[in-house]
């Protein structure tokens, strides 16, 4: 996998900082304050003026479908029906070894040899290709702007994002806190964004935050039945 930057807003502390001044002229903090302020709050539509654009290879096919799950995006792969596949790339998950791998490795060969075959008897691309796997590498042009990356990267850097979508994630999360450490160097996974960690009880024994970060279910145990009475109140309010 290979992930590069190719375009980023440039200035976008300050383009945030003047977005957000429009909403609220009578701000007084300083550019970087506004930004910092912004995150900590989540107000985050402001954030939308800074656009980060990925040049991604070597990922496969199904975590690119992955990808189409964050729409707030725009996305452009490779064509299949436009490029000759003969000879491709694939991902090799980290749990194959041994005979499973060789299993894996059969199925992958298989697959390029009926590609050929059904190429070499003169089916068109847009035909032969659907004997491809879902392990075939593609190339990707990934731009989202930076709310949406946030969002990307509170569910994507957890322990529980598919490895492949994960270690994605990381690169991707090195090159933007790298250019905006205002912004993201507040931001990981839902857990540490947020102080609580959604995912509860499937936290698996492998998360860096388990007895650091409370559970979400835990901690709401705590008031949910003074809240609820509290809700009750507010539902029987007539409108002002």
């Amino acid at each position: 996998m290979e992930v590069k930057l190719l375009r980023v807003t440039e200035e976008g502390v300050e383009l945030v900082a003047a977005a957000a001044k429009a909403s609220d002229s009578e701000l007084t903090l300083s550019a970087t304050e506004i930004v910092e302020m912004i995150v900590d709050n989540d107000y985050s539509s402001a954030l939308e003026h800074i656009y980060f654009t990925f040049d991604i290879e070597g990922i496969s096919v199904a975590l690119s479908r992955e990808l189409l799950e964050h729409r707030i995006a725009s996305h452009t792969a490779r064509s299949t029906r436009y490029n000759e596949e003969q000879g491709f790339g694939f991902y090799i998950p980290e749990g194959l070894k041994g005979d499973a791998e060789a299993i894996y490795r059969e199925a992958m060969k298989s697959a390029n040899d009926a590609y050929t075959r059904l190429r070499k008897l003169g089916i068109a691309r847009e035909h032969a290709r659907y004997v491809l796997p879902m392990a075939l590498h593609t190339h990707y042009i990934l731009t989202m702007n930076v709310r949406s990356l946030i969002n990307f990267f509170m569910l994507r850097l957890c322990v529980r994002a598919s490895p492949e979508m994960r270690e994605l994630a990381l690169r991707l999360y090195k090159l933007c806190v790298r250019e905006y450490p205002t912004v993201f160097s507040k931001i990981w996974c839902r857990g540490y964004t947020l102080g609580v960690c959604p995912e509860n009880m499937v936290r698996p024994p492998n998360c860096p935050f388990r007895g650091i970060i409370p559970a979400k279910r835990v901690l709401k145990r705590d008031f949910e039945e003074e809240a609820r009475r509290v809700i009750e109140r507010e539902l029987t309010k007539e409108p002002q």
